[in-house]
């Protein structure tokens, strides 16, 4: 007789008595009880019973198919599955199907008789049951820890650390300078496979790939807050970057499609917001006759004041509809001001500063790259004095020597790099991009313009505002 050994346990279980080691002494014992020798072994080691996508009871499904397996065993029936229809399919599709029996070493059952099939599906339903209950306690738990401005867990944030005793978010220096740059060169118009090339050169502690930059920019709790049940509240944690940053993005990302440029067709294209409901806004083009003559306007308007009522689901806006060329000027003639009024550039960098933490980014990047270097040199030394061989820690030096790279070059950017809070500094770009402006070609106008400003604010009566991008 062919017996299979079916063993799983999820992470969690593994400290409530189901480890594998646990499972495999017991089934053994009970096949040795039973007379069977030999049972071949199927072991999901930290797979959830949520759902049937694990490694090892595809592979039992495959040998059952090819009529290698008389019959399996497991521990308790919630190992086989935590989904009642998942355990059903099993049991009628896969075992039954194939003239396999099924048995469990805990529970007085087995498929080979009525009672047997009826007990497993009474057992299947409060499996359920169980999931279902662990989920509405975990929820539950989640959403008054959230309620409370505490994190609710789950993978940390990238720019992040878990402080265990004050039980909140304590923001890392040098990750969060990698976060506030890739929301920066985001609205500068990059595309996110470009941040993720530039930001998986600078550090190894995450990797990087355009899906990571899509969740970066997405999360709400850079800001500071959290969502409990769909709902933005005030976290505990310090923010990474301001909500006017994070909304210029969400802006730009509802605009941009993939494999688009990442620019868009119009110079302010991704930069605009409705100063009255703080929601898109669109290019609208409207041509009438008049005398025989063909007239096209082109304007900025709020999308809920301009699209059609039934597809805005009763929202509304009053923000009023503005020409695209008086809007365009207005903000080129704002950074003409600036490149001639040195005080009022001063004013802009103050009130930014204000607002923006000062992390001591270059002294932790400094202490991370002494710790890695002596780490290298340690490795060194023994393999010199003959401690170790080389070949035994090859690996653990090469990834020591590309945390090296990516902090170094990290130090080297911050080095080098143009501080712009230095209203002097700030002043004389200004009046470059002034000087410059009329020689540049139209992508050049765009990539420049989102150097500079974050996003322009549209209100009512042409009161608009230009948030400017000073750091």
């Amino acid at each position: 007789m062919n017996i299979a050994i079916y063993i799983r346990v999820s992470t969690d279980e593994q400290v409530q008595g189901f480890s594998i080691d646990v499972q495999k002494e017991r089934l053994s014992a009970f096949c040795t009880s039973q007379g069977w020798d030999d049972p071949k072994l199927y072991i999901d080691d930290g797979y959830t019973g949520t759902n049937m996508n694990r490694p090892a009871l595809k592979r039992l499904i495959r040998h059952i198919e090819e009529s290698k397996i008389d019959t399996v065993i497991v521990y308790k029936l919630d190992r086989l599955g935590r989904k009642q229809k998942d355990v059903l399919h099993l049991l009628e599709d896969v075992f039954d199907k194939n003239n396999v029996a099924f048995k469990s070493a805990t529970e007085p059952f087995d498929t080979g008789t009525s009672l047997g099939k009826a007990m497993i599906g009474i057992l299947a339903v409060f499996a359920q049951l169980e999931r279902d209950m662990i989920i509405e306690r975990t929820t539950s738990g989640r959403r008054q820890r959230t309620g409370k401005g505490m994190w609710y867990g789950g993978r940390l944030a990238f720019g992040y650390e878990w402080n265990k005793d004050a039980q909140m978010l304590e923001v890392k220096p040098e990750e969060a300078h990698i976060v506030r740059e890739i929301f920066k060169k985001y609205l500068n118009g990059e595309s996110r496979l470009s941040i993720a090339e530039w930001a998986a050169k600078r550090t190894k502690s995450r990797k990087f790939d355009h899906s990571i930059i899509r969740e970066i920019l997405s999360r709400v709790l850079y800001t500071g807050k959290l969502i409990n049940a769909g709902e933005v509240v005030e976290g505990n944690h310090e923010p990474i970057i301001d909500i006017e940053t994070w909304e210029a993005v969400q802006a730009e990302t509802t605009r941009r499609k993939d494999g688009g440029s990442p620019v868009g067709e119009y110079l302010l294209t991704g930069l605009l917001v409705c100063g009255v409901c703080g929601g898109n806004i669109v290019h609208v083009k409207r041509i009438t006759n008049r005398a025989g003559r063909q007239y096209v306007y082109e304007l900025y308007a709020c999308k809920k004041q301009h699209v059609r009522k039934k597809d805005r689901a009763g929202e509304s806006c009053t923000l009023g509809y503005y020409r695209r060329e008086k809007v365009e000027q207005f903000v080129i003639d704002e950074i003409r001001k600036l490149s001639v009024s040195s005080s009022r550039v001063k004013e802009v960098i103050d009130k930014k500063q204000s607002i923006e933490p000062d992390a001591n980014i270059r002294t932790n990047l400094q202490s991370k790259l002494d710790s890695v270097v002596s780490g290298i040199e340690n490795l060194y030394d023994a393999i010199q004095t003959g401690a170790v061989k080389a070949s035994a820690i090859s690996d653990r030096l090469s990834k020591l020597e590309e945390e090296r790279e990516s902090i170094q070059l990290q130090l080297d950017e911050i080095e080098v790099a143009p501080v712009y809070r230095d209203y002097k500094i700030v002043h004389k770009r200004m009046k470059e991009f002034n000087k410059a402006w009329p020689f540049l070609t139209e992508p050049e106008q765009k990539r420049m313009l989102r150097s500079v400003v974050t996003h322009v604010v549209l209100n009512k009566d042409e009161d608009h505002e230009v948030i400017w991008n000073a750091t």
